[in-house]
């Protein structure tokens, strides 16, 4: 498993790397396109769609961090309320099981969606439209991937913890 935890490492690099590359693009852009709006009354008529593609990747690739730190949103309400470690290990493995079935489904449905965008270009940009989808089911495998290893070193840390006391 120290193998597949490498990968997921890996994994959250590339996808730590694309997100701070696309912040850091998406700052430029936006100073610029003000200061060039504003002082120089001539906006950047590219730069709402960049944006737009710009901020689709940052949000799907962004989406396996938050998987890789086990921070994405879920009833954690009911996961605190369990009394042993290995009873909510179990009830969060089963949430992130939905988002497992979920991200499959939708990164396989996603595909055609891309396919067909890709046919088409932005008004004011030379990029394809399949360029603001095909961050999702990237962002998707590379989250599931990060499913898998959470989940197995819960399921593990779980089983060698001791029980909560009673109050």
């Amino acid at each position: 498993m120290k193998k597949f935890d490498k990968i997921c490492e890996f994994i959250n690099n590339i996808a730590s790397a694309i997100t701070v590359a696309m912040m850091v693009f998406l700052i430029l852009l936006i100073t610029w396109s003000v200061f060039s709006r504003f002082v120089l009354n001539s906006p950047v008529a590219w730069q709402y769609e960049a944006t737009l593609v710009c901020l689709s990747w940052i949000v799907f690739i962004g989406m396996s961090m938050t998987f890789h730190n086990d921070e994405h949103m879920r009833l954690t309400f009911v996961a605190n309320a369990m009394k042993t470690p290995k009873m909510r290990a179990i009830w969060l493995t089963i949430m992130d099981g939905f988002c497992f079935v979920f991200l499959v489904i939708a990164a396989y449905l996603s595909v055609s969606v891309i396919q067909n965008a890709m046919q088409t270009l932005y008004q004011t940009i030379p990029v394809p439209r399949g360029w603001f989808y095909l961050p999702f089911p990237i962002g998707a495998i590379f989250s599931l991937f990060q499913i898998i290893n959470v989940g197995y070193k819960r399921i593990k840390n779980a089983e060698t913890e001791a029980p909560v006391a009673a109050e």
